[in-house]
């Protein structure tokens, strides 16, 4: 085997080949050449393309600016502009390695100052679409504490009644042999309460109804708590004169803080010294119920608050840990009650039955509604607040003041 000229050849096919090599290479710069020829062509076009555009974009912003039509706006072609006039160079050494050129344009249509004050007014003209955050905003009403300590029944006529024992004579005695035992007398009393209707009404338009679906869940929203609210007031404070319910707190209903001479002394009393001596009122009339104080939040956090001189809070023995508990008497924070006043009672021997639960209904032929294309939206209950009358002395209802001179004196 002649090795010498097997080499030989090998040699001559890689020269051959390295060859073919070099005038691809050769043949590629031509190319790229006339490529960047033909770039360089495009960019003095484009150039001058721009150039023009952007003499009739400043005229036109000019024009816009004299007419008063949206103020100072920033050039669309900006970028695209000063690519070719004040980044000339870099732009061209881009170009002749073929990088390419990208440019974002700016929107200038929309008159950002008139947007932002027609999210004030209104925005029927508005370009962009507001944001609409979820909910109401609406200021909090007051929440509702005493239909939660008081019992609850239903009825299903117009009035409820029961019987009281109204008087008592007791007899009892020891009685010698051969004398005669001593009467006892009791009289019974039947009363009543009328059930009593609650109600309001609000009118709405049927395109309103039609063109937002929440305004309906935001009507019962709204009627459903301003119904037991108004419930509730009834039964703290209705005057029992039709159709008022009667109320706790009514003119000789709950008793007034009456022992002036039992307790007496207290050296600088407080709220919490104010609800022991209506709780030791109650106990004496042999409630043995659990008992529950109203008190207003301003009187509530005065109570919370007592501090000898050198600033230490001061704890009185007769109220728990929790702050909520005085004398085993849970102490409820309530807007109902008037600041300066407090209700103490057991409040489970009050019962409200109701008769008709809170219903909604929805009319349109009220009045001149289908003239107009409105419903009527009511709200309403039946109910009654039945309180019997051995049952006043369960409530001590009076001024703070008072209690405190009472016990002080």
């Amino acid at each position: 085997m002649d090795y010498e000229k097997e080499l030989k050849d090998l040699n001559d096919s890689i020269k051959s080949e390295q060859k073919k090599q070099a005038e691809a290479l050769e043949a590629m710069k031509k190319d790229l050449k006339a490529e960047n020829v033909v770039l360089l062509e495009k960019y003095d076009a484009a150039q001058k393309t721009i150039e023009k555009l952007s003499v009739q974009a400043d005229t036109l912003a000019v024009q816009l600016k004299d007419q008063k039509m949206g103020g100072k706006r920033e050039n669309p072609f900006k970028e695209l502009r000063d690519a070719f006039t004040v980044k000339k160079d870099e732009t061209k050494a881009r170009l002749k390695k073929g990088e390419p050129l990208t440019f974002e344009l700016k929107a200038s249509t929309i008159d950002e100052a008139t947007e932002l004050s027609n999210g004030t007014t209104d925005l029927s003209t508005a370009v962009i679409v507001p944001f609409r955050e979820p909910g109401i905003g609406k200021a909090p009403d007051r929440p509702l504490t005493l239909l939660d300590i008081i019992s609850r029944g239903t009825i299903n006529s117009n009035r409820v009644s029961w019987v009281e024992r109204s008087a008592r004579t007791a007899g009892a005695a020891a009685v010698a042999e051969g004398n005669q035992y001593a009467q006892s007398d009791f009289t019974w009393i039947q009363r009543f309460a009328p059930v009593e209707k609650i109600g309001t009404f609000v009118k709405v338009t049927n395109e309103a109804l039609e063109d937002w679906d929440q305004l309906m869940s935001e009507i019962n929203i709204e009627l459903f708590p301003m119904i037991e609210r108004t419930v509730e007031s009834g039964v703290y404070s209705g005057t029992g004169t039709s159709p008022a319910m009667q109320g706790i707190t009514d003119t000789s209903i709950a008793a007034a803080y009456t022992l002036t001479t039992e307790i007496t002394g207290i050296v600088t009393p407080n709220l919490v010294d104010v609800i022991t001596a209506a709780v030791a009122q109650i106990r004496g009339q042999y409630y043995t119920d659990e008992l529950t104080a109203m008190v207003n939040p301003y009187d509530y956090a005065m109570m919370t608050m007592p501090k000898n001189a050198d600033g230490i809070y001061l704890m009185p023995p007769n109220l728990a840990p929790d702050r909520i508990t005085v004398a085993g008497c849970r102490v409820v924070v309530s807007g109902l009650v008037t600041a300066g006043y407090v209700l103490v009672g057991a409040f489970k021997r009050d019962t409200l039955f109701v008769n008709r639960g809170i219903t909604i209904k929805i009319w349109d032929q009220d009045s001149t509604d289908p003239e107009y294309d409105l419903k009527t939206i009511t709200a309403s209950v039946r109910a009654v607040n039945r309180l019997k009358v051995p049952d006043y002395n369960a409530f001590v209802y009076d001024a703070t003041a008072d209690i405190v001179t009472a016990i002080s004196s």
